[in-house]
C-alpha cells in the first residue's frame, strides 16, 4: 500500500472533473486496496484547489473490485480522514463493495452513501 505522500501508480482508470456543483469520479479497471487509497489521495489533492465544491459523485460500476473485509475497513478509515466535509455518493454494483466501507467511513463522520442507482446518488447528493 502507498504511503501518504508516496506516489503510486493507479491501475485502474479514473476520471477526476468538476460537473455543475460535484466532484464527479468515473472509474474502470482493476480497483484494489492500494489504488483505492491512492486515488482518495488524488481526489483529495484535487478538492484542495476548489473548496467551495463540496459534493462527490464517484461511479465504480464499469470497475472489478477486490478489496476484501480489511480493505474496506481501512479504506473506509482513510476516506473519513482525507474526504472529510465532502458529501460523497459512490455508486457500485451489487455485490461490488459490502456495507462495511460505507459504515466505517460514516462513523469516522464522512457524509456517505452507497448505492446502485445513479438517479438516487443523484438525488442524495442534491438534498
Amino acid at each position: 500500500m502507498a504511503s501518504p505522500g508516496q506516489e503510486h501508480r493507479l491501475s485502474l482508470n479514473a476520471d477526476i472533473s468538476v460537473v455543475e456543483d460535484r466532484w464527479e469520479v468515473i472509474c474502470s479497471g482493476s480497483l484494489e486496496r492500494a489504488d483505492v487509497v491512492a486515488l482518495i489521495d488524488k481526489l483529495s489533492d484535487r478538492i484542495a484547489t476548489q473548496p467551495d465544491v463540496r459534493k462527490c459523485l464517484v461511479d465504480i460500476r464499469e470497475a472489478r473490485v477486490t478489496l476484501g473485509i480489511m480493505g474496506e475497513y481501512v479504506i473506509g478509515e482513510h476516506a473519513a480522514k482525507r474526504l472529510a466535509g465532502i458529501r460523497i455518493a459512490l455508486i457500485h454494483l451489487t455485490g461490488q463493495v459490502n456495507k462495511l466501507l460505507e459504515d466505517t467511513a460514516h462513523n469516522r463522520g464522512l457524509r456517505i452513501l452507497m448505492v446502485d442507482s445513479l438517479s438516487v446518488a443523484r438525488e442524495w447528493l442534491d438534498k
